[in-house]
């Protein structure tokens, strides 16, 4: 960033007359600046007045977004609108919000037997016999309209003979830039299952396909491209693998060739193998290289390839190199599986695409057992030539992991002696047995990671003891700076038992509401926002709770209310000396729990107080919005209609949404 894009508008003799930092010159704070992240520039431009333009002036705002966010979602509505100011604002305030579990938006937003939430689209099904439902509502851009899709009448244009059958299964796959993906399974007498892929505000169906089988079916989409994938190939091994069917969206035409990867092991989605469509490539990703269980000293890589999605040939396929995929050694310990994701992220600033993996392990042979998250880079050589066996480079600096120290040296016959080392910047240590409060599995009903925040997000049961037969959800994030220690926070605050408050009892009855403590729970989030079912009732419906960190988000009927900031949490153990996923280990210095009472929550020395719950007018960022109307076009000439838009369900419940402006 040059210092002249950072020169504001306004008269610099307002700064000159100030004192200290105020007086430096512009080209000096745009030096500064250009090494402070988002959030530390929103928090610059509240010390003073005189550093407003910070977030203000469009120039300068228009500056920093490119330089530090420039593939954010607010990046590119900044590019249409020209409000750069406002974007630099509103991914300052929704990181923040994430990192200290302070969401602006909560409420209940549906009612549904099904649901996924891909990118922001809430996909849901309501069933009322004999009708049966598809909505999709978009809550990224808090459309006030939902689309409804009539699913019998559906099935009937697509598979016009499962109207013989009087049982059918459907549920939804995917939806991606306006097309869903959904999987139709029927027996008539023999089940026979189908893909349909359909543009319903379009009313058009873009293909279907009778499925040979549906084990691990996966489907991924972009505007111009379709690809569907399945572990149902038999190798020559007799274990299964994975083979990919590709689409063209506008040819309306099936690739002729499917593509077979043999050499990706693995089969559970999001922990052990990882599909995605970014830009103009598909992704696969693996964190096991084989089948086989080694019992000594080991290096285990990833497995990471991409092809462009025009052409899904196997000559087109890109393999990262064993030197830029190592993930982990022997001698870190064992790892608990049940705790692990895996995904493929792209960064917010600079583009680039990271693997980032959550592991529990048991680190240099401890008794407790940690939660770290893991960042790599993937980067592919670009030379065809270049070979891709070598063993990985030792990297100048402090060891991490040392080699494993038990009696079992006889047997310990590593494939590379080779050390690896990570960067600092790429481990970010979470819970382990010291912290607390402690949440089991069984109590951590969703569990993600966000790097453009450097957070970690729970949604876990924190039901007090003296208390059985019902939940008490409650949002729980780690967020740390650089290699400081994690500042935990859990949303909402506790509750006072002795002097309860209304309001805040209205929060957890939201995310808790009575009747819908059976089955279990399920959750789904992005970089701004989640949505999770706490339960279901006796006839199986689900309520569906949304709750978004994002500052422009707005959903027609919500009431503003009081700031409720997420509760740090003051009681881990003090004085607890910790391995920092392997680096330097640092004392964790600890305080007492929050005062009780009318404060809701305190953060970095700031009390929020609960004040006047009068119903106030909504922020001026998301007042003045017009709702977002969706038009659905008329079915083809002798097609009966089988989708319209109406209002969303929740504008129907009639129960409370609530926004929190700070």
């Amino acid at each position: 960033m040059s210092p002249d894009a950072f020169s504001p508008s306004k008269s610099r003799n307002q700064v000159h007359r100030a004192a200290g930092l105020q007086r430096l010159p512009y080209e000096i704070i745009a030096s500064i600046v250009k090494h402070l992240d988002i959030e530390e520039i929103f928090d610059l431009s509240l010390c003073s007045r005189h550093f407003q333009y910070l977030v203000r002036e469009e120039r300068f705002c228009k500056a920093i977004i490119i330089a530090k966010a420039s593939y954010t979602l607010e990046a590119q509505e900044a590019q249409q609108s020209g409000l750069f100011s406002r974007a630099v604002r509103r991914v300052a305030k929704r990181r923040q919000a994430l990192s200290q579990a302070s969401p602006y938006v909560v409420g209940i937003v549906g009612l549904a037997d099904s649901y996924e939430y891909i990118h922001g689209i809430l996909c849901y099904i309501h069933e009322d016999r004999p009708n049966r439902w598809l909505r999709i509502l978009n809550l990224r851009t808090s459309a006030s309209d939902e689309v409804v899709v009539d699913i019998p009448a559906l099935i009937r244009e697509a598979v016009p003979r499962s109207a013989k059958s009087r049982k059918y299964k459907f549920r939804v796959l995917y939806h991606a830039d306006g097309i869903t993906s959904c999987l139709f399974s029927f027996a008539l007498p023999n089940t026979e299952n189908w893909l349909l892929i359909f543009k319903a505000e379009e009313q058009a169906i873009v293909a279907k396909i009778r499925l040979e089988s549906t084990a691990k079916i996966f489907v991924r989409n972009n505007k111009e491209y379709l690809y569907f994938g399945t572990h149902s190939e038999e190798g020559a091994d007799g274990l299964r693998n994975w083979v990919l069917t590709g689409f063209s969206i506008g040819n309306r035409s099936w690739f002729p060739r499917k593509m077979h990867l043999a050499d990706v092991v693995g089969y559970d989605i999001g922990s052990t193998v990882c599909f995605e469509i970014i830009d103009d490539y598909f992704y696969g990703l693996s964190n096991q290289t084989d089948f086989e269980i080694r019992e000594t000293d080991w290096i285990s890589y990833y497995h990471c390839f991409r092809f462009p999605l025009g052409d899904p040939d196997p000559s087109n396929k890109q393999i990262m190199q064993k030197n830029d995929s190592w993930r982990r050694q022997h001698a870190e310990g064992p790892i608990d599986d049940r705790w692990g994701f895996l995904k493929l992220e792209k960064d917010e600033a600079s583009g680039t695409i990271n693997i980032i993996e959550s592991r529990k392990e048991w680190l240099a042979g401890k008794s407790g057992s940690r939660r770290t998250y893991y960042t790599t880079k993937v980067h592919f050589n670009e030379d065809p030539e270049a070979d891709g066996d070598n063993g990985p480079p030792v990297v100048v600096g402090d060891p991490i992991y040392g080699r494993s120290s038990r009696p079992i040296g006889h047997l310990d016959k590593p494939n590379n002696n080779s050390e690896r080392f990570r960067s600092l910047e790429n481990v970010h240590p979470g819970d382990d047995s010291s912290t607390t409060p402690m949440f089991t599995r069984s109590q951590t009903h969703l569990r993600s990671y966000q790097r453009c925040s450097s957070t970690y997000l729970d949604l876990v049961d924190d039901t007090p003891s003296e208390i059985t037969g019902s939940r008490r959800l409650r949002l729980r994030t780690g967020h740390r700076k650089s290699q400081t220690v994690n500042e935990i926070y859990f949303w909402p605050p506790e509750q006072d038992s002795l002097n309860l408050n209304p309001f805040l009892d209205k929060i957890y009855k939201i995310l808790n509401p009575s009747g819908y403590s059976g089955g279990g729970v399920t959750a789904s989030s992005d970089e701004r926002s989640l949505v999770y079912t706490p339960g279901e009732d006796s006839n199986g419906l689900k309520v569906l709770v949304y709750i978004s960190f994002d500052p422009a988000a707005r959903l027609v009927g919500m009431l503003r209310e009081v700031s409720i900031l997420g509760e740090q949490n003051m009681s881990s153990i003090r004085g607890e000396t910790t391995d920092m996923g392997g680096c330097d280990s640092k004392e964790v210095i600890t305080g007492t729990s929050l005062p009780p009472g009318d404060v809701i929550s305190e953060a970095k020395g700031k009390n929020k107080a609960i004040g006047d719950l009068s119903r106030r007018l909504l922020p001026s960022y998301i007042s003045d919005s017009p709702p977002i109307r969706t038009t659905i076009m008329p079915p083809p000439e002798g097609c009966r209609p089988w989708a319209w838009a109406e209002k969303a369900m929740h504008q129907y419940l009639g129960l409370e949404i609530f926004t929190f402006a700070h």
